[in-house]
Order: C-alpha cells, then structure tokens, then sequence
C-alpha cells in the first residue's frame, strides 16, 4: 500500500513537470511604415548609365559619385546645373547666380530626401530585430524555467525513491520503486535535453528580409534608390557582387542557413522569408541577427550619400 502512494506521488511530480509548453501568439505590423510611400518617377535610378554619365559631367565629378547621383535621381538635375553654371559664368549677374543656387537647393534636397528614406529603413529593420530579441528572450525565460524545473524534480524523485526504498519493508517493493524511481529521474533528465520548448506564433507579412534572400532584380518593400544601391555590385568594397549577394552569402556561411538545400534549412528559410510562423526562441535570434547585419548594410548606405554631398558642395 505505501509503495503505491509512492508511486502515484512520484508520478504527479512528474506530471507537473510534463505539461505541454505554452503557444503564443505576436502581433505584428508596428514597426511597418504608418502610410505606404510614394516614390516620384522622375528620381528613378536610369538603367542606361552609359549614356546618362556624359563626358562633362565626369569631368566635373567623381564616376562612384555619379553612380550614387544615378541612384538618388539627380543625373538630369546635375546636367542642368553644369549648364546653368556655364550660362552664369558667360553672363554673370543676380539672375544667373540665384538660377544656380536655387538648382543646388533642388538637388541637396533631393540628397537629404534619399538619406532620410535609408535611415527610416534602417529604423525599420532595427524595429524588427528588436521585436524578435525581445519575444525570443521571453520564449527562452520560460524554456529556463521548465528546465528548472525539471531538474529540481528529477532531484526530488530520486531523493523520494530513495528515502521510499528505507521505508517499505519488503524486498520485493524496494526493487520496484528504487529502479521506478531511477527510470523517472532519468526520464526527467532527459526531458530537459529534448524538450520541444515554447514557442510563438510569430508573423511578418512585410518580410524585408525575404527579397534579399530572393535577391531579385526589382523590389516591391525597398525604396528605388536603395534597391539600385544594394544591387549594385559597384556598392560592394569588392566591386565584384552586389550587398545583398554578400549579404547573403554571409548569412549561409556564418549562420545556421549554411545547409538551404536540406530539409531542416528549407523549413528555416521558409519560415524566416515567408510571411512566419510558430517560431522557438533560437529561431527568433537568428532572424535577429539577420535583420541586425541587414540594418548595418542599409546604415553604411549613408556613407555614399555624404560622400555624395561633399563632391556637390565642393563644386
């Protein structure tokens, strides 16, 4: 009889211990832009750079300046300001000089339009990675809690096997709640190796990092003059491939995507590039790490535009 009353109570720690983990679920949304933007067409990145870098303005500027002219829109704008800058020179006066500083203004604005549109991405990104540290730092306060309490539990079954094992009288009883006992603990231990752990239902149908891995040649989520930047092998240190070539390509090397090709790393790029789903703690901080190092690709972006704007002022 008191091995029974043993066994049952070893069997509901153990329950308590076994409880399936919780499911959450996340809104999304806040961090997308509050309005859709619109892009003027007249600033689109022209496609036939050959023709549009003319002999006079790479005499004036800089070619790695012109291509980032091409992507902020201003190739035709710096075409006009040459010529109102000649006409000013053969015709100095009032009229001429305010023609030209007027046509500045036109192109400086045109420069800190695009800068603001790369920092408003990269607070976007930066959103969403803090989004998914910040779930997945939940997500695994409470994988750490079961955990722990698994463990104490373990600790405790086998302490009230053994003190049972003192306690029943006959041999036969010993035996069976001494390995009973053991078998639980040692369930238990395991439990704490291979857990499923919590997970969240995690959604994010504007998914910035999907079109990277995709790297498609147009983009619907990036701005024209951003896409044009980071598709653009002339961007990349290398000159070679294009950021977000690189970028990826760090991702597979550096991440847990280095297997896409395999059943586990399609599941993971589906759910990383998709629209989302049940994702665990550790999922969650890779794709925070993905959006992090995107962040940073999209930040150094502001390094052309400045050296952009230095070129524009000097002249």
């Amino acid at each position: 009889m008191l091995k029974g009353y043993f066994l049952v109570g070893l069997l509901a720690l153990a329950g308590c211990a076994t409880r399936p983990p919780t499911r959450l679920a996340v809104a999304a949304g806040y961090c997308d832009p509050p309005l859709p933007y619109r892009y003027n067409p007249a600033f689109a990145p022209q496609a036939d750079l050959a023709a549009a870098l003319t002999p006079a303005l790479l005499a004036h500027y800089p070619r790695r300046n012109l291509l980032t002219a091409n992507a902020v829109g201003i190739l035709p704008a710096l075409h006009e300001l040459l010529a109102l800058q000649e006409k000013a020179a053969r015709q100095p006066g009032l009229a001429a000089e305010l023609a030209v500083l007027k046509q500045r203004q036109r192109i400086a604005a045109q420069v800190a339009l695009v800068s603001s549109t790369v920092a408003s991405l990269a607070a976007e990104l930066d959103c969403e990675g803090e989004r998914a540290d910040q779930v997945a730092g939940y997500l695994k306060t409470l994988d750490d809690r079961r955990t722990q309490r698994l463990n104490v539990l373990s600790i405790s079954v086998g302490a009230a096997s053994g003190i049972g094992t003192t306690v029943i009288g006959s041999q036969g009883g010993q035996y069976a709640l001494g390995i009973g006992g053991g078998l639980l603990a040692a369930g238990l231990g395991l439990l704490t190796l291979r857990q499923s752990g919590h997970t969240a239902e995690f959604t994010h149908p504007r998914n910035l990092l999907g079109e990277v891995w995709a790297e498609q040649p147009a983009a619907d989520l990036y701005p024209p003059s951003v896409w044009y930047m980071l598709t653009n092998p002339a961007f990349s240190n290398g000159g070679q491939t294009s950021i977000i070539h690189n970028t990826r390509q760090r991702w597979q090397h550096y991440g847990q995507l280095s297997k896409p090709d395999s059943k586990e790393g399609r599941a993971l790029a589906a759910l990383l590039f998709g629209p989302g789903g049940q994702y665990s703690a550790d999922q969650l901080t890779v794709r925070a790490n993905l959006l992090n190092e995107l962040q940073s690709a999209v930040r150094l972006l502001n390094q052309e535009l400045q050296g952009l704007l230095v070129v524009l002022n000097e002249g």
